[in-house]
């Protein structure tokens, strides 16, 4: 059990602000943490530490930005849940079947699905004309319960006939295959930091302004058709990117 009182005791008369001493020690406990563990609550910490609520709070909110810490309304705080690691520079795998080789549990929440006109990048995503029919797939993905991303589909309409009567809750990507008989084979994946706005921060349950991870994937089949265009958005503590760097195709390898 972790010693709290002990390993967050601090020195007022260091010249170090109070606020730095307490985040760096929490930093160092929830190195020796297990992922998804409850830390005292701001009173305790007030407690254990010697300082206000808002030197605290302010701890707390600078490790909840960095994603190391997960503030869960009327449960507490936590350290981060063990993120998953999606690989870059291989063939485009799907959210459910990169989730189950990993041993977690993914869920969908379907939220849109409709047509709807491509836009700019949509329509240079997958070759069509900026007012053409497109089909529009919003869902929420879940990670053993807990909203882990917002994620975009664009897929052209003609490809995929009938596609808003299916169960749109599964892997995508095998509807695809199954239904359709097309298969992501290559493409292009892009990624950026940006902060949650209001309805991201509501859908994934973080603070406003929370640093998310966006990506934009296009997918191609093996015979050069524009298959998709994909826009994520994920929760930065539950999320990782892993590179092959091994990968002459890499762009890494070519800096």
């Amino acid at each position: 059990m972790t010693d709290w009182e002990r390993r967050l005791a601090l020195d007022p008369s260091a010249a170090v602000p109070l606020y730095y001493q307490l985040r760096e020690r929490l930093r160092a406990v929830i190195r020796d943490c297990e992922p998804d563990t409850m830390i005292p609550a701001e009173k305790d910490l007030m407690v254990y530490a010697g300082v206000s609520r808002a030197t605290a709070r302010r701890a707390i909110g600078d490790l909840v930005q960095e994603g190391l810490l997960v503030a869960r309304q009327g449960s507490g705080t936590y350290t981060a849940p063990q993120a998953v690691a999606p690989e870059l520079g291989s063939r485009p795998v799907g959210f459910t079947e990169t989730m189950a080789r990993l041993g977690r549990k993914p869920t969908t929440r379907l939220l849109k699905a409709h047509l709807q006109q491509a836009g700019s990048d949509a329509a240079a995503a997958l070759g069509v004309r900026e007012d053409q029919e497109i089909v529009f797939v919003e869902r929420l993905r879940l990670l053993d319960g807990v909203p882990c991303m917002l994620e975009s589909a664009h897929l052209p309409v003609e490809l995929v006939p009938g596609i808003l009567d299916e169960d749109l809750t599964g892997s995508l990507y095998d509807l695809l295959r199954t239904k359709y008989g097309l298969t992501p084979a290559s493409g292009r994946e892009t990624i950026g930091a940006v902060n949650a706005d209001y309805r991201l921060a509501e859908l994934l349950r973080v603070p406003m302004a929370a640093a998310l991870l966006a990506t934009a994937r296009s997918t191609c089949t093996e015979s050069g058709i524009a298959l998709e265009y994909t826009i994520r958005h994920a929760r930065g503590d539950l999320t990782v990117f892993s590179v092959e760097l091994n990968d002459p195709n890499n762009a890494l390898m070519g800096q």
